[in-house]
């Protein structure tokens, strides 16, 4: 193995290159057009081009990956998590051409590609397994019939997939039908197999999951466990290692369920088997990821191991040494940081990174595959970074996971920056008393904070970073104007509503809507061309705020909330006198998966009109107003542009005076 080529993008690809430039590899990266100025092309040896598009025309295109193998004389290949990485057919195109597979044999893979077939072949083994169905019938009649048998709630999953994708619950037989199509349009769309199993929907379970190594002549070594039941719709958020509250019986019984796994399918290289742990202390088998997983970092920095080392060791045939370490070095913690609203449902968001940093220093470790001044696109997953911290003991690595994320700051576009901290403080993550529906069950806690004078710091903000400018800077032109020895500037927040900030000597008073705000010691030091560092006193309060700039918009944050306030411009406010109620415009790019309803039609408040799926997630859009379905010219399978008309409904009153 001389010239390795990594099959993969952002962080991933990253990590991957790294690993291989410490023990002398040349490295080949591919890339999308999109993806030209990344981290993974520029940190590479060399780089190709996949063309421009989604990731089925350029990282899931097997013919330009293997063109890209022969016309860069790479010798190995790492798929690296996702797209090709479980891709059976893809790893014996590989090995067909000579080339070396980083990675399981392919006989592994296909053990596990299908989590009926893994069922079927580990229980005999002992391997305990959720009460469940993993039949080759598909048909709907014989998954009613079987879910009745099974009982609800139920879980409805892709038989072919992972990462929370093809994933519902049916709390009751209502629900099933809508469960079942739902589940089989995100596996097909996700996998290419829309095959499901159903299982037993455990109340109030953990997510625990054994790192496996194993090598090609029979050693296989189990890496402790991690925890992942934070989670918010089958999508990890926190994964921590070693998983905290269990008793070392248990642990140990979980490290052999997965070394039979391993062994049983003649496993090689780095994989996860994963496990549902009930209330009650009984674990299941839940699937076997047969690649590195994205949360591998945790167990690396309480093992003192690199994984990706070691799979390219194992690739080159060396043998595994017993390299488990008799106890943890204490307690890892990752936290995954993506560009998604919160506050929209976690919708995955489009724009670019006018600032990204994070705080340095021991225990912290950042694996992030992005730049700053770049631009997230709709056709890749949203992650912008794995935010990892390691300390001596639990207790402090939650503390140093704390103050990272405080420090870390994003300018640009929203990220759920705000709810990883807020999600740290609480106190059942303190406790670890979480569940893998937890999330999902307090959503309401996790609202973004109403901050009345948001407007107000930001308006303030601008004017201080004005004031800061050269003379001949273009801010000169929105100087405050003079009267009886004030100055005062306004912004506006519409047509109708403005901002007025007025300093009077030393004292500053911004006037809001919705009262006042008067500021003592107020000071503002630039950082840059368009940052600042911003403080001042409130009613006793101090205040400190990272400021970023921009001709239309401030960003602020306090280490708790990020915010962003955008100032109204007229040539914006085309629509501002028009009710928007009832009618519905694409914040991503995406495809049509589901129609529900057809123009003409008669809906209700809460009625199903379309699904789409916009960077790997489905969302099903309802009616907000009674009335006539009077515009949703799509067909399932077209492609919906950002910013495009969704459906139009002509509320009930209206339709009635036009009829």
């Amino acid at each position: 193995m001389k010239t390795l080529l990594i099959a993969n993008r952002g962080e991933i690809a990253v990590r991957v290159i790294r690993t291989a430039k410490q023990q002398g590899l040349r490295t080949v990266a591919v890339f999308s057009e999109t993806d030209r100025h990344a981290p993974h092309v520029d940190l590479a040896d060399t780089a190709v081009c996949l063309g421009d598009g989604p990731v089925a025309k350029t990282y899931l295109d097997q013919d330009k990956i293997l063109a890209a193998m022969t016309t860069t004389g790479a010798d190995a290949v790492h798929p690296g998590y996702g797209f090709l990485s479980e891709n059976a057919e893809f790893a014996e195109r590989v090995m067909a051409a000579g080339w070396t597979w980083v990675g399981p044999p392919v006989d592994a893979m296909k053990a596990m590609a299908s989590k009926a077939r893994a069922k079927q072949t580990l229980e005999p083994k002992g391997v305990p397994m959720i009460p469940g169905y993993h039949g080759d019938d598909q048909s709907d009649a014989t998954l009613t019939a079987e879910a009745l048998t099974i009982g609800f709630p139920l879980l409805v999953k892709a038989s072919a997939g992972g990462g929370g994708k093809g994933m519902k619950v049916a709390e009751s037989e209502a629900e099933l039908s809508d469960a079942l199509q739902s589940a089989r349009r995100e596996a097909e769309n996700s996998f290419g197999d829309d095959r499901l199993l159903l299982e037993k929907f455990l109340v109030q379970p953990r997510h625990i999951e054994v790192q496996i190594l194993a090598d090609q002549h029979g050693n296989v070594v189990s890496l402790f466990e991690r925890d992942c039941s934070v989670q918010r719709r089958h999508q990890k958020v926190l994964e921590e290692a070693p998983a905290p509250n269990l008793s070392q019986s248990l642990r140990e019984q979980m490290w052999l369920a997965a070394e039979t796994t391993a062994r049983e399918i003649g496993y090689e290289g780095a994989g996860t088997v994963e496990f549902i742990l009930s209330t009650e202390g009984e674990f299941y088998f839940l699937e076997m990821n047969t690649r590195l997983q994205v949360e591998h970092p945790v167990t690396e920095c309480i093992t003192g191991q690199d994984l990706v080392a070691w799979q390219l060791n194992i690739a080159r045939g060396e043998t595994l040494p017993p390299i488990r370490p008799v106890e943890p070095i204490g307690h890892a913690i990752e936290a995954r940081f993506y560009a998604e609203d919160p506050a929209q449902n976690f919708l995955p968001m489009v724009g670019h990174i006018h600032q990204l940093t994070f705080p340095q220093g021991d225990g912290i470790r950042i694996d992030s595959g992005v730049y700053e001044q770049t631009d997230v696109s709709s056709f890749y997953d949203p992650m912008l970074a794995k935010v990892i911290v390691h300390a001596d003991n639990r207790e402090a690595a939650l503390l140093k996971m704390r103050q990272v994320l405080a420090q870390t700051r994003c300018f640009g576009l929203t990220t759920n920056l705000g709810f990883l901290r807020h999600l740290i403080e609480q106190p059942e993550v303190q406790n670890m008393t979480v569940h893998t529906r937890w999330l999902d069950e307090q959503e309401q806690r996790f609202s973004a904070p109403n901050v009345p004078e948001q407007a107000g710091w930001a308006a303030l903000a601008a004017v201080l970073h004005q004031c800061h400018q050269p003379a001949d800077d273009a801010f000169t032109r929105h100087r405050g104007w003079r009267m009886n020895g004030q100055r005062r500037w306004t912004y506006a927040l519409s047509e109708q509503t403005r901002i007025e900030v007025v300093r009077t000597g030393r004292n500053w008073q911004i006037d809001l809507p919705e009262g006042g705000l008067h500021l003592e010691q107020v000071s503002y030091q630039p950082t840059g061309d368009s940052l600042g560092e911003l403080s001042a006193q409130s009613k006793g309060r101090l205040y400190r705020w990272a400021v970023y700039v921009t001709d239309d918009s401030v960003w602020l944050d306090d280490g708790h909330q990020p915010l962003v306030q955008t100032w109204w411009r007229a040539e914006k406010a085309h629509d501002h006198d028009v009710d928007v109620s009832g009618r519905e415009v694409a914040a991503l790019p995406g495809t049509v998966t589901a129609l529900y309803k057809q123009p003409g039609d008669h809906v209700r408040v809460g009625d199903k009109l379309l699904s789409y799926e916009a960077m790997k997630m489905e969302t099903t859009l309802m009616a907000d107003v009674d009335g006539v379905l009077s515009d949703m010219s799509w067909q399932v399978g077209d492609q919906i542009g950002e910013g495009d008309l969704l459906y139009d409904i002509t509320a009930t009153a209206d339709a009635e005076e036009n009829a």
